[in-house]
């Protein structure tokens, strides 16, 4: 009787120790459980993966809307940038063209400096909550501003919170005015605002934009033009 009995009690520990051993708490259960759900339905930023070159790691560019180098063969095959209200389309977009504003020296740019900017270059804040260049008439803006940071877009109640170490300016085309004249106006707006801000105009490649890359951009735009029927050939 008396094994019998230390023999049970060996069973109950051995048992005991393996509920210890083996048993997780509900609550961690759950929180892992969390966290494979967050995992699982956790939705990427446009441009996330990608890092903006003159920034620091912590710095996830937007690069909204996907970015290529202009004139690629390719052009039709981007991500298509957010549909604006009113002006969407079937189709995805021909041509994006691309310009960066970056601070000279990484330093970054504070949203009450940006604000100022952009209204002096007469840019309006509107839908998905960046910036535009509108066309009398024309639902579709002639091209737009974002923040180089995701998700791309600017809070309006946090104008003297926030700062970012740059900007993406876009096209798409077609474009409600000729391809040639959308790239000179944004390329103006650039220029003015980088100006204000002390700070670079980068192309399509982030490198500084020069005039050999601006005729090649706007002879693009020539040709894009013609082969749109924008502009007549003799």
């Amino acid at each position: 009787m008396d094994n019998l009995r230390l023999i049970l009690i060996l069973i109950g520990l051995v048992v005991l120790a393996l509920i210890v051993l083996f048993h997780k708490p509900a609550g961690q259960t759950q929180r892992n459980h969390a966290r494979w759900r967050q995992a699982v339905r956790r939705e990427p930023h446009l441009g996330e993966g990608k890092t903006d070159s003159r920034g620091g790691d912590d710095d996830r560019a937007a690069h909204w809307p996907d970015q290529s180098e202009t004139g690629s063969g390719q052009d039709r095959h981007h991500t298509r940038p957010p549909e604006l209200a009113g002006g969407a389309t079937a189709e995805p977009p021909d041509k994006i063209v691309y310009l960066y504003i970056c601070r000279r020296g990484d330093k970054r740019i504070s949203g009450s400096e940006l604000l100022d900017a952009a209204i002096k270059a007469g840019l309006s804040f509107g839908e998905m909550s960046i910036f535009h260049r509108r066309h009398e008439g024309a639902t579709q803006p002639v091209f737009s501003m974002a923040n180089l940071t995701a998700p791309g877009h600017f809070n309006p109640s946090q104008w003297n919170l926030f700062d970012t170490p740059g900007v993406t300016l876009f096209l798409t085309l077609p474009a409600p005015v000729t391809a040639l004249d959308a790239w000179d106006a944004m390329l103006a707006t650039a220029q003015r605002i980088s100006g204000l801000l002390d700070a670079d105009v980068l192309d399509d490649g982030k490198c500084l934009l020069t005039r050999q890359r601006i005729a090649q951009i706007r002879e693009e735009m020539r040709e894009y033009d013609r082969q749109s029927g924008m502009i007549k050939t003799e």
